[in-house]
């Protein structure tokens, strides 16, 4: 029996990089998956990928900074499958400027998409969770971006940042409701958020070999999260990014 057995997650961003990987190793350990995705192109791909390893799924396209996309997801899925027990948040965009030269629509978008989205979807799928009565899991994508300093950019960072805060206010206010949440901080994983570089193309200050993180390497720690494993865990963001932040 699978880690996440009859559960079903709901994967925001699932049509790409961690969010693809997510999805896929969710499935291979039982859950039912929901994509939840701007481009649908890139969700019917996953969805049939995960259907040709023999697990279930279905996607919704919306845009996670629209309130009421994120309403016409939950109720999709829930028609769909009945409930909702997984949430797992890797939507995002980034800048490519520093404060001086962001101009202020470009920031408004960003946070917009990257920190309101993901706070709409643990809104409202977590009312879902509250509804069903049988707890659940969330678990946020926050990046290392949040804990240093960033000569090129400023409000991928900040959003990111406030991830964090979310994530433990989240999992001090939802724990009476058996709802756990907790965040993992990336460093770099696949190919460039928003950007044009190639997985092969990043390299890394880190212990192993500056080489950019695989997505299923970050997959594998948001199962550990949304599983049972890590039913002690309230509100921590883990630093998977191969040691960058300690050298």
């Amino acid at each position: 029996m699978g880690r996440l057995e009859n559960k079903v997650a709901v994967i925001v961003g699932g049509g790409r990089n961690i969010g693809r990987a997510t999805s896929k190793l969710f499935a291979s350990e039982g859950a039912k998956i929901a994509i939840f995705d701007l481009d649908e192109d890139r969700a019917a791909a996953v969805t049939e990928e995960v259907a040709e390893q023999g697990g279930e799924c279905m996607y919704v396209t919306g845009e996670v900074q629209k309130v009421s996309d994120v309403q016409n997801m939950v109720a999709k899925v829930v028609a769909h499958y009945g409930k909702i027990d997984v949430l797992i948040n890797c939507a995002a965009i980034s800048d490519r400027s520093p404060m001086l030269e962001l101009e202020n629509d470009e920031y408004h978008r960003v946070i917009d998409v990257t920190m309101n989205g993901t706070y709409y979807t643990c809104k409202y799928v977590s009312e879902q969770m509250v509804k069903q009565g049988h707890g659940g899991s969330i678990v946020n994508f926050s990046s290392g971006s949040a804990f240093q300093g960033n000569t090129r950019r400023v409000a991928y960072d900040m959003a990111k940042g406030a991830i964090v805060v979310l994530t433990m206010d989240m999992a001090a206010q939802l724990a009476q409701y058996g709802i756990r949440t907790n965040a993992i901080a990336p460093g770099q994983t696949g190919s460039q958020v928003g950007g044009k570089i190639a997985f092969e193309d990043r390299h890394s200050n880190n212990l192993v070999g500056g080489r950019a993180g695989y997505p299923e390497e970050q997959a594998s720690v948001a199962l550990f999260l949304a599983s049972d494993d890590a039913r002690h865990l309230y509100g921590q963001t883990l630093q998977n990014d191969g040691g960058s932040s300690i050298v």
